[in-house]
């Protein structure tokens, strides 16, 4: 029996019996195994218990260098305006403070000083009283006192202001120690007199200007004054 076996094994019936036995078990093997080579061919339920959970996080990394300090950026818009705060409380009245120096140019009982200047304005107008020239007085204060009278001066519209005054009636200007009486205006005036209170033609707080009327109809005239103390 073993030696009919023996004479029938041959090299091709070994080949032909490997090759059936290979085709039997590598079709069983197919019909067991799919080859998938995307996700589309898998049903979304099998995928979903496909998913794994995550794993927890790792450890942190070391922290690395700091960078370049990069360009400044452009400056942003100004914000709108903030409404305004309440009132704060009043602070404490302050200390007295020191006394202060003495005022310029004039302190309450002093004199003008010496090359200091006032100025002012005068006028006066009056009426003949049955034929009887009388006199219009326009008084000149000054607002402060002279250490001394002062040399008076009266200068007529279209003079030249006499030593000791400058100017014009409309900005007049006195030397030192003088007293310079533009006439700006003058109606039915014969004659200026300057004559203070005292009798004299001036004194320490200021004089007057007089006026005689050159007719009935009375006169008026007016003008500016400047003084400038003297010494």
């Amino acid at each position: 029996m073993f030696s009919r076996i023996r004479r029938r094994v041959t090299y091709t019936n070994i080949v032909l019996t490997l090759a059936l036995l290979f085709a039997m078990t590598g079709g069983a093997y197919a019909a067991k195994h799919y080859v998938i080579t995307s996700v589309g061919q898998i049903s979304p339920k099998v995928l979903k218990t496909l998913q794994g959970k995550a794993g927890a996080p790792g450890p942190a990394g070391a922290s690395g260098s700091a960078g370049a300090k990069g360009d400044s950026g452009a400056a942003g818009s100004a914000g709108a305006a903030g409404e305004r705060g309440a009132v704060g409380p009043g602070g404490s009245p302050g200390g007295e403070g020191p006394e202060g120096p003495e005022g310029s140019p004039w302190t309450v009982g002093g004199t003008l000083p010496p090359g200091a200047s006032e100025k002012g304005i005068w006028a006066a107008g009056g009426l003949a009283v049955a034929g009887i020239k009388g006199v219009a007085r326009a008084p000149i204060s000054f607002d402060i006192p002279l250490k001394s009278a002062p040399a008076a001066h009266l200068i007529e519209p279209g003079e030249a202001p006499p030593a000791g005054c400058k100017g014009s009636a409309a900005q007049p200007e006195a030397d030192k120690g003088n007293l310079c009486i533009f006439v700006a205006s003058r109606i039915n005036v014969e004659q200026f007199i300057i004559a203070a209170p005292s009798g004299e033609e001036t004194s320490t707080i200021g004089t007057m200007v007089g006026m005689f009327p050159s007719g009935e109809e009375g006169a008026s005239g007016n003008g500016t004054w400047a003084v400038t103390g003297g010494e």
